[in-house]
């Protein structure tokens, strides 16, 4: 195995912080995301990688061992703040936390790593697409409004009675789902797994983690038409089916998991 940024192996959290920092330093603090995320795939929660580990972080391991479609994972390789690019557009591609490219008996597939302490999934599609309006209006070369367009017409079908209207769902729940998918299928996988991997920490609150579950919740049902209401830790859905056009093949199995590390002081 081998985390890997830059073509330089990750083995320390300082590794981690050179090579993949967040944007901000403020960031990069013990008890949020991006600190955590280090933390955690650098073996159970250890500063140095050892040379001799070449096994998934066990509630990793266990999290796949529990849905039918994945096996123990025979090798993988891992790239912090990777551009998972899902349309054509000029600007800045989609950045996943982390890229896991994984192979079991199955085949290759892979893992979108989207970290969470308790901050939100960014703001609700309906102000995306108001910010994307009003960079419109000073610049017609801006392509947010059809980029929204094109995850929109890619990831859902026609809203049944009782789901969410897009509007309000959160919009980097669509670009991470649209990322982890073109990234499956340029490489050919027949799989993509989105991890939502939470983080329970003292600098978090309890009332943050339960408005992202339920804006998790919101999203799956409406992904799956219905099929999918709720998202546990420890627990895989999938896989679903997307129609696609004009951003990704619908030949790709979608699924969506979730792993809550509870570090919080009691």
């Amino acid at each position: 195995m081998s985390i890997v940024k830059n073509d330089e192996i990750i083995k320390t959290i300082e590794d981690w912080k050179r090579l993949a920092p967040p944007k901000s330093e403020k960031q990069w603090v013990d008890g949020r995301s991006a600190k955590e995320t280090a933390r955690a795939w650098l073996q159970g929660g250890v500063d140095t990688l050892p040379d001799d580990i070449d096994t998934l972080p066990d509630d990793i391991d266990i999290l796949l061992s529990g849905h039918r479609d994945f096996g123990p994972v025979i090798r993988w390789t891992a790239e912090p703040e990777a551009k998972l690019r899902f349309d054509r557009f000029r600007g800045e591609p989609r950045n996943s936390d982390l890229a896991v490219h994984a192979e079991d008996s199955y085949g290759k597939f892979l893992i979108a790593v989207e970290a969470k302490a308790d901050e939100p999934f960014a703001e609700k599609v309906s102000d995306a697409l108001s910010n994307a309006l009003e960079r419109y209006a000073t610049n017609t070369a801006s392509k947010g409004i059809v980029r929204i367009q094109q995850l929109a017409r890619a990831l859902f079908t026609e809203r049944e009675s009782g789901q969410s209207a897009l509007k309000d769902l959160r919009y980097q729940l669509l670009t991470a789902s649209a990322g982890a998918l073109c990234e499956a299928e340029r490489h050919g996988y027949t799989r993509s797994l989105l991890l939502i991997q939470e983080f329970v920490t003292d600098k978090t609150l309890n009332r943050k983690h339960d408005r992202n579950s339920k804006d998790l919740a919101r999203f799956l049902a409406r992904l799956s038409n219905g099929e999918y209401s709720s998202l546990t830790s420890g627990e895989i859905v999938g896989p679903m089916r997307v129609p696609g056009t004009p951003l990704v093949s619908a030949s790709v199995d979608f699924y969506v998991g979730k792993l809550t590390r509870n570090i919080r002081a009691d």
